[in-house]
């Protein structure tokens, strides 16, 4: 039996080994991005508050002063993701009662080993279904996406919502096959581990239901039979998951109703962020439709794409059959379909690239795991081994040695294997700013970058060979930095390069508002977000790029000297407007 999970365990431990050797911004690891501080510092708040109260964390007035959420901050997050960040952090402080300091390669340590668990429960699942084959397939894809290898390594919120998302989707599953009540409880107390990590949790709810629902009253008599008992198994995983998220959330202690519906409304109501796409700028509310379907289809692998699309063909030839991988199908197909369709609706804000739908992607791998073992088992690829493609390219002893149901069998296994590590290119190609990743169905990086596609939208493009250029030309003057997308984006890229702390060089975030802050300033740091890159026209237009950080010839990140140290005046006097 544990044979069968030997594969995606060993694959896991290569994800976390992979993940961890690349994680710090200092060495080798990709740069530190907009949101990382404000979510390390959000998970070190938190733990140093319940460490320093005990129990009393618990009492109305702490909860209060341990959850400051404002109107006209930033949006309210449940806590679980940050105490998986703070406690993480914890364990690598090494001043864990000074709130002053941070490290954010501490904080990553717990993104990475999410995405070995995430690897490790989808090629466990997909064994447990399909085989071995598609188990170790599915897990190997989830390793070599690479927008999803790249998120493992960002102390943020998106790797950890994406693992406790398909986790919960994963036990209902197994609470269907089990049937019992104990079982749904779990499955609803996952969920609502989902909703504490992040609001995306809540996604999951619609078509759950739909699909429970489908199975008790149209897929066939013997379930109808147990309606009774099939209805309370869904009131027991709702009932479970909600009560999950009133205890593990104490915020919502003191005004259930209205702080859940400030924390609905949070996560739209701020200012719009901007968004390049189509080869134009848009408020993230009204980027098209397609936004989400396109950055799916074009940030996963072709190959994983191709045997996904053959898996999904695979299934949809079988009947729906109850406790069969048929109707799990429908509900992995259906979770995975209703995330992009919700930031596919009008209104709803959608950006920086594939983060805010990354929950489907691992989805998707299971159907590559599917798509694997058929193809590994279908006459199609027999036929061309057995035929004239095997005799002209391996001769006719080889064409007779396949002929052996077990020797064909262990050929095509490895050339479907063979075919899915070709898939790791990217990883390597892009190493490591993996977010930056284009498939070849637009002609990778470079295509992407000529059809209207972001080459980099958060900042890890900004690494530390670029930043010791900055202070070693800069000779302990400031460093022009931008976009500065937030407050704690410039602090946290400064505190983390070990080059600008030795120089005692200062980085200053652009601000148009508070051009004069930047005055001196002779060297610019700047990274390929189009959205707002029209900041920095002026700036490339009076300088110079002398270092550059690039990849597939497009460049992500540039240092510029300017002619002459930057005069708020002097640029007001020649570029009218300028955001």
């Amino acid at each position: 039996m544990l044979e069968k999970y030997a594969g995606p365990l060993l694959i896991a431990f290569v994800a976390l080994a992979a993940t961890v050797a690349t994680l710090a911004p200092a060495v080798n690891g990709p740069g530190v991005t907009c949101d990382e501080l404000y979510h390390t510092a959000m998970g070190k708040s938190q733990v140093t508050a319940l460490r320093q109260q005990g129990f009393a964390f618990f009492k109305p007035e702490n909860i209060a002063k341990n959850y400051p959420w404002q109107p006209d901050g930033p949006p309210v997050q449940a806590p679980l993701g940050y105490w998986i960040l703070g406690w993480t952090h914890h364990l690598f402080d090494p001043a864990p009662n000074n709130p002053g300091v941070l490290s954010i390669p501490a904080a990553r340590f717990a993104p990475a080993a999410a995405f070995a668990l995430l690897v490790l429960m989808i090629g466990a699942w997909t064994a447990r279904r399909e085989g071995p084959l598609a188990g170790c397939v599915a897990a190997a894809a989830v390793l070599f996406m690479p927008r999803l290898f790249g998120h493992a390594h960002l102390a943020a919120l998106d790797m950890l919502t994406t693992l406790f998302f398909v986790a919960a989707v994963l036990a209902v599953t197994e609470a269907v096959r089990g049937g019992r009540f104990w079982q749904f409880a779990l499955a609803g107390a996952v969920w609502g581990a989902a909703v504490l990590v992040r609001l995306h949790g809540l996604l999951l709810a619609p078509p759950v239901v739909m699909w429970l629902v489908w199975r008790l009253f149209f897929q066939n008599k013997e379930v109808k039979g147990s309606l009774v008992r099939g209805l309370m198994q869904i009131a027991v995983w709702a009932s479970a998951g909600v009560a999950t998220v009133f205890v593990g959330w104490p915020w919502l202690w003191l005004g259930p109703v209205e702080r859940f519906r400030l924390y609905l409304s949070s996560g739209t109501a701020r200012q719009p962020i901007n968004v390049f796409y189509a080869g134009q700028v848009w408020a993230d509310r009204d980027v098209p439709w397609h936004y989400p379907w396109v950055m799916f289809a074009v940030t996963v692998p072709v190959g994983l794409l191709l045997l996904g699309m053959l898996g999904l063909w695979a299934k949809s030839r079988k009947k729906w059959k109850l406790n069969a991988f048929g109707s799990e199908g429908v509900l992995l197909g259906g979770v995975m379909a209703f995330v992009l369709l919700v930031f596919s609706w009008p209104g709803v804000p959608v950006y920086d690239g594939e983060r805010l739908f990354l929950m489907a992607f691992p989805f998707w791998t299971i159907f590559v795991g599917c798509g694997a073992a058929w193809f590994a088992r279908s006459s199609f690829l027999e036929s061309c081994l057995a035929g004239g493609l095997a005799h002209r390219v391996w001769g006719q002893r080889f064409t007779r040695r396949a002929s052996s149901p077990a020797k064909h069998l262990h050929t095509t296994t490895a050339l479907v294997l063979a075919f899915v590590a070709l898939q790791c290119v990217g990883i390597f190609a892009y190493f490591p700013c993996h977010l930056s990743y284009y498939n070849l169905l637009i002609g990778g990086l470079a295509g992407a970058e000529r059809l209207g596609f972001e080459p980099t939208y958060w900042g890890d493009t900004v690494r530390e060979p670029l930043l010791a250029e900055a202070a070693r030309r800069a000779g302990g003057e400031p460093v022009l930095y931008l976009p500065n997308l937030a407050p704690f984006q410039v602090p946290a890229v400064e505190m983390n390069s070990p080059s600008l702390q030795d120089a005692k060089v200062r980085l200053v975030g652009w601000d148009s508002s508070k051009s004069g802050e930047a005055a001196g300033c002779r060297y610019v740091i700047v990274y390929h977000r189009r959205a707002d890159l029209p900041q920095a026209e002026w700036f490339f237009k009076h300088g110079k790029v002398v270092a550059e950080h690039d990849i597939q010839g497009v460049w992500l990140a540039s240092l510029l000297e300017l002619k002459a140290p930057f005069n708020a005046a002097s640029m007001s006097a020649r570029i009218d407007g300028l955001p």
